[in-house]
């Protein structure tokens, strides 16, 4: 996908939680009205949701962040929604269809943007995470040309700085050699990550 058609579907996202925002203000207060619970699990994960996403799209357009780490998180938001919706059977029929619409948009997105492997691997029920490896990322890193082509950064799952290495040559190479001292410690970083995200999602469908 172009930088172009990203930043178009960033700018789709962030009309389009804009949006889910207003409709989920709109939706409290209806139940409020109507003397039904405003705060629960579900609610408070719908809400929590569309505030990260909003969060990291704005990010992207600050350029602090890669597309890919956006694409990330929506595929992280979709896990905890899902798994949240599918274990609260008492929720309010009128907040579960709110959440299903959500998780369709999150879809979407993630489908438009590239990220139809990661979908289906959630919707297949595999939310293992492999840990990575400190001699494998050397490996990739002696493998790219001491670091130059950033092939250890794509195994770390750092696609966008990854694609960055490639065409600058990892930075003239001074990226190249901070990582031959960083790679320790971003490592464990993606495996605090995955970790975290493994045990949150356990956590919320009791698996």
């Amino acid at each position: 996908m172009r930088k172009s058609e990203e930043y178009e579907m960033a700018l789709v996202a962030e009309q389009a939680l804009g949006k889910a925002l207003q409709k989920y203000d709109e939706l409290t207060a209806q139940l409020k009205e109507d003397n039904e619970a405003v705060r629960s699990d579900l609610i408070e994960t719908i809400h929590d949701s569309i505030q990260n996403l909003k969060r990291k799209i704005k990010a992207y357009f600050q350029e602090l962040i890669p597309m890919e780490k956006v694409l990330d998180e929506f595929v992280f938001e979709y896990e905890v929604l899902k798994a949240e919706l599918e274990i609260r059977d008492q929720e309010s029929a009128r907040v579960k269809k709110f959440a299903k619409k959500l998780l369709s948009s999150y879809e979407d997105f993630i489908s438009t943007v590239g990220g139809k492997k990661k979908l289906a691997l959630i919707q297949e029920g595999n939310l293992g995470y492999k840990k990575k490896s400190t001699s494998m990322a050397y490996i990739f890193w002696v493998a790219s040309f001491f670091g130059i082509l950033g092939l250890h950064r794509f195994y770390l799952g750092r696609t966008g700085t990854g694609i960055g290495w490639l065409l600058t040559g990892g930075l003239l190479g001074v990226g190249a050699i901070y990582d031959l001292f960083a790679l320790p410690k971003m490592v464990e970083e993606q495996n605090v990550y995955n970790e975290l995200r493994a045990a949150k999602i356990k956590h919320l469908t009791g698996k």
